[in-house]
């Protein structure tokens, strides 16, 4: 299950390699992915969640396609499974009143349906701008500190649902940024294998040294359609203040 964090694709030529030779399905977790795009090494453009068996989207009010309130979808084209799936989510009903399985009340209403429709038609400009703001951040912010930025690969176009750097001063950067009422954040300040939930599993820190350091270092800039250039030099300005006074 890969998970195309923070709208970057994650390396699906090498996965889908990986799982032919198992023999495993390949569910991708597109929710922050929606109109990121795969590169394959013959031009073809294939977009997050329609690279595998599976793809599965958040349309969260934040997400860059996003409902005004819990929406989500999963595509396939496998007609079984999309029958299977179509199934679960309504009760596992295939008729009004026969369960053919215990299922879920997944429907998703018509108001979301409607409102996400007429988004769907501006989300690659909404992206298109994304990545605009992206490259003037890393432009701008380019040798700040000890800011480690994100870099764009070749063969995945990321969409940036969050501009995602790092810095060893992340916490201090943060309250810096903050006291200047510029809304950073941290995606995510806890790993999974140290999540309470997960606790019964017996992981402790120092078990996924990379997982622990991201979720040490990593700080979200903010980053939206509607952000201006200049909204987004004041961040930088910010940012840029807070090293030179280190």
């Amino acid at each position: 299950m890969p998970v195309h964090l923070f709208g970057r694709p994650a390396n699906m030529a090498a996965i889908a390699e990986i799982a032919a030779s198992l023999g495993v399905p390949v569910v991708e977790d597109a929710a922050q992915a929606q109109g990121a795009e795969i590169i394959e090494p013959d031009g073809r453009v294939i977009r997050a969640g329609g690279y595998g068996d599976i793809g599965c989207f958040s349309f969260f009010p934040g997400k860059n396609l996003g409902s005004f309130g819990d929406a989500g979808a999963i595509t396939t084209n496998n007609d079984e499974l999309a029958a299977k799936m179509a199934m679960l989510r309504n009760h596992g009903r295939t008729t009004k009143y026969e369960h053919v399985e215990v299922g879920y009340a997944h429907r998703m209403d018509t108001l979301q349906a409607a409102i996400l429709g007429v988004k769907l038609t501006v989300l690659d400009e909404g992206n298109k701008r994304r990545r605009e703001l992206a490259a003037d951040y890393t432009s701008k912010l380019a040798g700040v500190g000890d800011l480690i930025m994100p870099v764009d690969q070749p063969m995945a176009r990321s969409i940036y649902h969050l501009y995602v750097v790092r810095s060893k001063h992340r916490d201090a950067l943060l309250d810096h940024l903050k006291a200047q009422n510029i809304e950073a954040g941290v995606h995510y300040p806890i790993p999974m294998h140290l999540q309470p939930a997960y606790g019964f599993i017996g992981h402790k820190p120092g078990d996924f040294p990379v997982a622990e350091a991201w979720a040490n270092d990593c700080l979200s800039l903010p980053i939206y359609p509607e952000l201006t250039t200049e909204q987004l030099d004041r961040v930088v300005a910010a940012v840029r203040e807070y090293f030179d006074k280190k």
